[in-house]
């Protein structure tokens, strides 16, 4: 197989409630998309979760475009009969794991069968307004996430009174203070199925003994295998959040799934407020995850996609398909 031609869109999407964080609020999702054309004229798509800045990671979409032209240069009629050729075609993007991501999310369909698959859904809030409480009885996710505020107490107390009993888990963000300390340590271990990324540095872990922190996550610091090895050798840490963009793609974090299985970590599969190609495989890398992972059915934050059906919500489980493109809604640039 050859891949003779490339293409490059981007698409842009309101949310459908701005994401606030305690780094950014994000009002709109800029995403690139490549098409990679092969010899037998098939179209394999695969979408970037680099944002338009460096606020969550240093490599961003301007970053993707210029590596990804590079490395299309560089295999261009090129035969590959395997998927293994083509990935030892990108080893020199560890520095561009987001580039990266989509060149194999692309790759991986030339090479393997796409199937239907369910998987839990966990859904992620920013606040609890009365249109999150009315969307979160409606859909009855497995797990909520909430963010780290000064409201969470009372956020983890709704969420709580809830007409069902979902896993409560939060995401600081790195940003809990040392004045807000108390505030943690009232939630308690039991309260949460764990906390992400609670402070800036591990260090503050140390201060704390047994079970008087909820179990902890790491997820902005499981950046790449020698950081979440090294993490894990100096730190208690129970929870591993994976995210393929960061990475590398698929085939990096099936590798790390397997490594930590055999440390008995737990493992979740992050997203990155993706659009349906994406979330498709960040969904079938969630089958593998020991607690509901950050899937989101079709619709939950942005009214349109370039892929129709792209994840529907069943009784707090998601259906995915193989996504179809559609490549008309999708802007050209390359």
């Amino acid at each position: 197989m050859k891949i003779v031609d490339m293409h490059l869109y981007v698409y842009d999407e309101r949310f459908n409630t701005p994401i606030i964080t305690p780094k950014i609020k994000l009002e709109t999702r800029k995403a690139l998309f490549v098409a990679l054309v092969t010899d037998n004229n098939s179209y394999y798509y695969g979408e970037c979760n680099a944002f338009e800045t460096d606020w969550y990671a240093n490599e961003t979409i301007d970053d993707a475009q210029i590596q990804v032209k590079e490395w299309f240069e560089s295999i261009k009629n090129i035969a590959f009969y395997t998927f293994d050729e083509m990935l030892c075609s990108l080893n020199h993007l560890t520095k561009y794991p987001a580039t990266r991501s989509m060149i194999v999310m692309a790759c991986y369909q030339m090479f393997f069968k796409l199937t239907d698959f369910n998987v839990a859904y966990g859904a992620t809030i920013s606040g609890l307004a009365e249109e999150n409480i009315l969307q979160l009885s409606q859909t009855q996710p497995q797990r909520v996430k909430v963010k780290w505020s000064d409201s969470i107490l009372d956020d983890i107390k709704k969420i709580k009174q809830l007409p069902f009993k979902p896993d409560v888990v939060i995401d600081a963000n790195e940003s809990i203070t040392n004045s807000e300390i108390a505030k943690l340590t009232t939630i308690g271990y039991d309260q949460l199925l764990y906390i992400e990324e609670p402070f800036k540095s591990l260090n503050m872990l140390n201060q704390f003994d047994a079970y008087e922190l909820p179990p902890v996550a790491i997820d902005e610091k499981a950046d790449t295998v020698g950081n979440i090895l090294e993490i894990l050798d100096n730190y208690a840490i129970d929870v591993v959040v994976l995210k393929p963009f960061r990475l590398g793609g698929i085939d990096k974090v099936m590798d790390i799934i397997k490594m930590l299985n055999d440390k008995n970590v737990k493992i979740v599969i992050g997203g990155m407020y993706e659009y349906g190609l994406s979330r498709y495989f960040t969904a079938m890398l969630a089958q593998f995850s020991n607690y509901p992972s950050d899937i989101t059915p079709e619709g939950y934050y942005f009214e349109n996609d370039m892929v129709d059906r792209a994840g529907i919500l069943k009784r707090g489980s998601i259906y995915f398909e193989p996504p179809k493109v559609k490549s008309t809604r999708l802007t050209r640039i390359y």
